[in-house]
This record gives C-alpha cells, sequence and structure tokens, in this order.
C-alpha cells in the first residue's frame, strides 16, 4: 500500500513539472563582457582576451561597430563582447560582467531600426541621450569586476547594447544584438 501511495504521489508530482515545463518559455541567455585596455593586461578568467573560449577576441570588431559618434580613431580601446549576437523572441537574459580592472561600465539595451543607422548623441556630453532612443533595459553602472542581469522580453527586430558612460560609446563599446522571430 505504501509503495503504492508513493507511486501515485510521484506520478501526480511528475505530471505537474511535465505540465509546468511544457509551457514554460524558454530563455536565452547571452554572457556579455564589458572591456578595455585594463581588461586586456590579464584577461579574464585566464583566457586571454577571448570570450570564454568563444574565439571572440578583444581586438576584432563587429559589423557596424564604429563609425559612431566619431569613433574611428579610438577603434579597439573599449568594446563589448558577447557569446551570441542574436536569440528568437521572447525571453533573454544578458548575464553582464565589467572585466576592467580599474574603469566603470554600463550597459544599455537600445531597439533599433537598423544597427547602421546613426543614434543622437550630445558631443558636449559625450553620451548618447537617453530620453531620444528606446532604452529597454540596463545595469546602470557596474564597478570593476562588477555583474548584473537584464531579463528582457524582446520582439523580432534590430538592437544595439551599448555602454553610455561618457566617452565610451565613441570609443567602441556598441555592438549589434538581431531577435529572429
Amino acid at each position: 500500500m505504501t509503495k503504492l501511495f508513493m507511486t501515485a504521489a510521484m506520478a501526480i508530482a511528475l505530471s505537474g513539472a511535465a505540465l509546468t515545463t511544457s509551457g514554460a518559455a524558454e530563455t536565452t541567455t547571452v554572457n556579455v563582457a564589458l572591456m578595455d585596455m585594463s581588461a586586456m593586461a590579464s584577461g579574464p578568467m585566464g583566457q586571454g582576451f577571448g570570450m570564454m573560449g568563444s574565439g571572440i577576441g578583444f581586438g576584432m570588431m563587429s559589423p557596424g561597430m564604429m563609425g559612431r559618434g566619431g569613433g574611428q580613431g579610438m577603434m579597439g580601446m573599449m568594446a563589448i563582447r558577447a557569446d551570441k549576437t542574436s536569440a528568437k523572441a521572447g525571453s533573454v537574459t544578458f548575464d553582464v560582467t565589467n572585466w576592467s580592472r580599474s574603469v566603470v561600465h554600463e550597459m544599455l539595451v537600445l531597439a533599433v531600426d537598423s544597427p547602421d543607422a546613426p543614434l543622437p548623441y550630445d558631443f558636449s556630453k559625450q553620451i548618447i541621450p537617453e530620453d531620444q532612443v528606446k532604452a529597454l533595459g540596463e545595469t546602470n553602472e557596474l564597478q570593476p569586476n562588477g555583474s548584473k542581469s537584464i531579463e528582457l522580453t524582446l520582439a523580432p527586430g534590430n538592437y544595439l547594447l551599448v555602454c553610455n558612460v561618457p566617452g565610451h560609446y565613441a570609443a567602441g563599446m556598441v555592438l549589434a544584438f538581431t531577435v529572429a522571430p
């Protein structure tokens, strides 16, 4: 009788678990590194300059990354790197880490029509005016070695991951991110 009860209880528990997991939406996790020259000195997690063994090197610039806000002369000084630059529509979690040894960074997720279209830029403050763009989420400022996660529900479209600490966007801290249906 006890064995029968345990089997029935386990079947009920398992059927409930199956119902909750089958209806749950899948979340994509994107690991993001905020980097500058100080991060190059020792490399995160002892892996040199790459992003968690993904082959994404510090000095490699993504398409459409430069030519914004006057950053051409500072190419490679600062960067945002991610282990994925695309996801399916739905829940996306950005696990963001500031790999810098000495500089505060942040990350904003911006919805854009085209990743190559120019963004508004305040040259006197050296920032993107956040009230003139569609910011969906941000980490706020992260101290060196600080981390924060942002979970967003993203529709199909184009997005930019940017650091909006003064001067950082112009220094190359922008990465295109695409969401597919």
